[in-house]
């Protein structure tokens, strides 16, 4: 409850940023799929982004989506938004169109190693989840310098004024993109 309830804030425009911080494991991901699809309903003509530490991670955030927009029996999202219609996806490019193939998709899944350069804005949600890709990372100080780096010259460069942004990790150090925007904000 407590997190769906800063995810409402987030859209309700109470917040600009927020970040959940869990153990791995309980749900996280989910959550925020379940998250980014209800924007997409609300918000289909509002280009989104995606991000992981890897295009596994990115692929299967791209899958979480198209499972629940895709599935008539157990999500129903077609119920909570009738006149919202799927026009255009891809696998290959991860990415999803809802009401109108756009020049910027509502959703772009990529990693934060993927090519952005032409691929997408961010007006709706900057959605970043579990940036660091692991122990050895999260230990090197140089590499999250660079992670650093590539957050904020390749993802947050995509953002428009008003876009919102998301961050959902388990943490491993206070020197992630977690850590480093709390010290910031």
């Amino acid at each position: 409850k407590e997190e769906v309830d800063a995810l409402q804030d987030l859209e309700d425009d109470k917040l600009d940023l927020l970040t959940l911080s869990q153990p791995p494991g309980i749900g996280k991901s989910t959550l925020a799929t379940f998250y980014l699809t209800w924007l997409m309903g609300r918000s289909p003509h509002m280009p989104s982004l995606a991000s992981g530490h890897s295009s596994i991670l990115t692929t299967g955030i791209y899958g979480g989506v198209m499972s629940i927009l895709e599935d008539p029996v157990e999500y129903l999202w077609h119920d909570v938004f009738p006149s919202v219609q799927l026009v255009d996806k891809s696998a290959k490019f991860t990415t999803v169109d809802l009401n109108k193939k756009k020049r910027f998709p509502t959703l772009t899944c990529r990693s934060i190693d993927g090519s952005l350069t032409g691929a997408t804005r961010c007006e709706k949600l900057l959605y970043s989840d579990d940036l660091v890709q692991g122990i050895e990372e999260s230990m090197s100080i140089d590499r999250l310098d660079k992670l650093w780096e590539k957050y904020t010259n390749d993802l947050k460069s995509r953002k428009k004024q008003g876009c919102k942004e998301l961050h959902i990790a388990t943490r491993w150090s206070v020197h992630d993109p977690i850590g480093r925007l709390e010290r910031m904000y």
